[in-house]
C-alpha cells in the first residue's frame, strides 16, 4: 500500500491546530479591527457581520483626496477584495467621511 500523501500542502490537517492561510488572515483582520494607518494594512477596517470593508483617503498628485473602498468576507484572502472607488475630494477628511457612507451602503446593499 501507498504512504498517504496530503494533497493540499497550504491547507491545516484537521484536528491538528494548524491554522489554514485562511484563519490567520481572519484572525489579523479582527486585530486590525478599529485601528487606523498602525495596522499592517493602510486606511480604517469597518465590519458588519460576516463582511469587512477597508477604506482609504489617497492623496493625489493635483493635492485633492481620492475615497476608496475595499470589501470582502472575513473569511477570504484581501486578494479577493472588491474595490469600490467613492470619488475625488478637495479635503481629507471629506474623503473619509465618503469612504465610510460608502462602506456602510456597500453593507447594506450587498456589493461584494
Amino acid at each position: 500500500m501507498a504512504p498517504e500523501t496530503r494533497h493540499l500542502m497550504d491547507e491545516a490537517d484537521i484536528g491538528s491546530g494548524e491554522k489554514s492561510a485562511g484563519q490567520r488572515d481572519v484572525e489579523r483582520d479582527e486585530l486590525a479591527l478599529g485601528q487606523t494607518n498602525e495596522s499592517p494594512q493602510p486606511g480604517r477596517t469597518l465590519q458588519s457581520g460576516t463582511h469587512l470593508a477597508r477604506i482609504l483617503a489617497v492623496r493625489q498628485p493635483d493635492d485633492t483626496f481620492e475615497a476608496q473602498v475595499y470589501v470582502r468576507l472575513t473569511r477570504e484572502p484581501e486578494i479577493a477584495e472588491t474595490y469600490i472607488p467613492a470619488g475625488m475630494f478637495p479635503t481629507e477628511e471629506e474623503a473619509w467621511k465618503a469612504a465610510q457612507e460608502r462602506a456602510e451602503r456597500a453593507f447594506r446593499e450587498n456589493e461584494f
